[in-house]
Order: C-alpha cells, then sequence, then structure tokens
C-alpha cells in the first residue's frame, strides 16, 4: 500500500504530461500548423471535445501536487525529498505544456479563421477574365 501512495502523484503527472502531449499533437495535426498558407487545406475551428480535454489537463496538471500534499506524511524520508527536489522542475514541465496547448489552439482558430474568410471572399469576388 505504501508503494502505491508514494507512486501515487508521480504517476498522476505522467499522465497530465501524455494528455498534454496529445492534445498538442492533435491541435498540429488539425489545425495544420506547419503547413504553409499557400499549401494548407481548409482547417476547421477547434472544436469543443479539445476545449474540454484542455480544462481537463489543466486540471490534471495541478492534481499531483496537492496529491502529494495530502500524502506526504505517509511516504518514506528519501521518497519525500525526491519529490521536494524534483516538484519546481515537474511544475516548469507541466506549465510549460499547458501553455503549448493554448498556443496551438490560438494557430489553429487562427487558420480556421483565415480559411472561412478565403471562403467568404471567393463568394463575394468573382475572377475577373
Amino acid at each position: 500500500m505504501t508503494v502505491i501512495v508514494e507512486l501515487l502523484p508521480v504517476a498522476l503527472w505522467i499522465v497530465a504530461v501524455v494528455m498534454a502531449a496529445n492534445i498538442i499533437g492533435i491541435t498540429i495535426l488539425h489545425g495544420r500548423l506547419f503547413i504553409p498558407r499557400s499549401r494548407r487545406g481548409p482547417v476547421n475551428p477547434v472544436s469543443w471535445t479539445m476545449v474540454m480535454a484542455h480544462v481537463t489537463s489543466f486540471v490534471m496538471a495541478i492534481v499531483p501536487f496537492p496529491v502529494y500534499a495530502l500524502m506526504a506524511y505517509s511516504m518514506a524520508a528519501n521518497v519525500r525529498a525526491f519529490y521536494e527536489r524534483y516538484a519546481l522542475f515537474g511544475a516548469i514541465v507541466v506549465i510549460v505544456l499547458v501553455m503549448s496547448e493554448i498556443a496551438a489552439m490560438y494557430v489553429q482558430a487562427r487558420h480556421a479563421m483565415e480559411t472561412e474568410m478565403d471562403r467568404r471572399l471567393g463568394k463575394a469576388v468573382r475572377p475577373q477574365l
């Protein structure tokens, strides 16, 4: 039981990191982030599913820290020292990933806006022969 308690914060942190990396990857693919506008096809706006996944990822990024705080008393001294030594590093990694999610979603939304502008302007302007 003690091993499970000692591994729970790091397991939750790993889940948060994997979740954030997946959200960034999916957003890069759906938003066609690294494709130039001249070769980029139509891009859809960020879906509400991705927005909710981002919120869930944000919550999962926070959860390991209070879990550690609540369970630290039942952990061995060397495990507590490990968590205290790497807590700042873990927090920085999670914050960078969550901010990267926001940046990727912003770029996807911008690409979707450009797609919509092209679609509307294409209907409004007739080509000159």
